[in-house]
């Protein structure tokens, strides 16, 4: 299998030298050592300093994977392994999926959604969110006239990241009545779940609606990005028994000390989670108060979940021009549409850190300068 570029990532990889400022990260801030060990309860602190540094359990450890489990309606421990969201992507995908099959795959998202198909064989058929004033739409009804009995398998990636789009509960139903007349296997990322704006409009998994449907968690969103603790999660176990199969050619094993990590994670999640929605929050409506006052220059679409947004570049003013120089005048990183594997002059700005409002700052001075020449 030949993969083309993770464009995304090598961006970061290729400019770090260059930047000052992030303003299209797409996790939230992350945290000290320090406050989390002060978090942990008296059996996560003598779990963390009595660790056996060897071979874990290959499935997860059983206290995590029962703390996961509480996420779901129908899942127990029994149905989620522990594998970083872009490893169980990673997983799954290749798992599942064959040579010549057909997916139809939501469109943005990040390169491995559509790349990894793409890479096995398949054809791979785009679902585009669509911007509309009040927010993004997804066009249920395209996904029930492209679906047929050759379609083997349907991606999301909701809440979705870069657009910060998440169904409604009746829309994630229509999507599996859908899946379920033909058949089809849903497959969702679904990292942002639990970050959404109106905590009361959190939607169920997929894995809860649908039983031939496999959801990819994780922490990394949440903040913990250099702990690499995600989860795959299947009502199906055969299908769990092949993912951990081919698991022993990826990681075979969960690092020991990440998983007390996150073990404490969710053992303080309403805390954590209340403090990433308030740096959200604040600088959602930074960002929403510029480009609303900005709209000569930019399209404003609010996001309904996650910590990214997706304003579009108005004019005749080519994103990937604007963002390259934004990076090489102002060392401030942002993402072009592009790099998503879509063309709608736009890019991605990140929310999850409280070094937002100074980017948003010097973003502000970048494009008043920008704006007045003539490239």
């Amino acid at each position: 299998m030949k993969l083309n570029e993770f464009k995304v990532e090598r961006l970061f990889a290729r400019n770090s030298a260059d930047i000052n400022l992030e303003l299209s990260d797409s996790t939230c801030q992350g945290f000290d050592m320090k406050y989390l060990l002060e978090l942990a309860d008296t059996e996560c602190r003598k779990m963390w300093e009595y660790l056996h540094i060897g071979h874990t359990d290959f499935r997860g450890h059983p206290k995590l994977r029962s703390a996961i489990s509480r996420r779901y309606k129908k899942i127990s421990p029994e149905n989620i392994i522990e594998a970083s969201p872009e490893e169980g992507t990673f997983i799954v995908l290749n798992s599942m999926l064959d040579p010549g099959d057909e997916v139809i795959v939501m469109q943005p998202v990040m390169p491995s959604l559509h790349e990894i198909p793409r890479a096995i064989g398949c054809k791979v058929v785009p679902w585009k969110l669509e911007a509309t004033n009040w927010g993004w739409k997804l066009d249920v009804e395209f996904l029930n006239e492209a679906i047929s009995p050759k379609t083997k398998m349907i991606i999301m990636n909701v809440p979705n990241n870069p657009t910060g789009y998440a169904p409604v509960q009746p829309e994630l139903n229509r999507i599996a009545q859908i899946a379920d007349k033909m058949g089809t296997w849903v497959f969702c990322e679904e990292s942002y779940r639990g970050l959404e704006r109106d905590p009361g409009a959190i939607i169920s998994s997929m894995v809860d609606v649908y039983p031939r449907a496999v959801s990819v968690g994780g922490l990394t969103r949440n903040g913990f990005a250099g702990l690499g603790v995600g989860w795959i999660v299947s009502q199906n176990n055969t299908l769990l028994s092949d993912f951990l199969a081919y698991k022993d050619y990826t990681s075979l094993c969960p690092n020991a000390m990440s998983e007390i990590l996150a073990i404490i994670f969710f053992r303080n999640i309403q805390e954590i989670t209340l403090r990433n929605r308030k740096i959200i929050q604040k600088n959602v409506e930074l960002a929403e108060a510029y480009f609303k006052n900005c709209g000569e220059w930019f399209e404003w679409t609010p996001p309904d979940a996650g910590s990214t947004a997706f304003p579009k570049l108005l004019g005749d003013r080519e994103v990937g021009v604007f963002c390259r120089n934004c990076i090489k005048n102002a060392g401030l990183m942002i993402i072009p549409d592009r790099l998503f594997s879509v063309n709608l002059n736009r890019f991605r700005i990140g929310f999850g850190r409280d070094t937002f409002g100074r980017g948003l700052a010097k973003f502000s001075d970048f494009v008043d300068d920008y704006m007045k020449r003539k490239d």
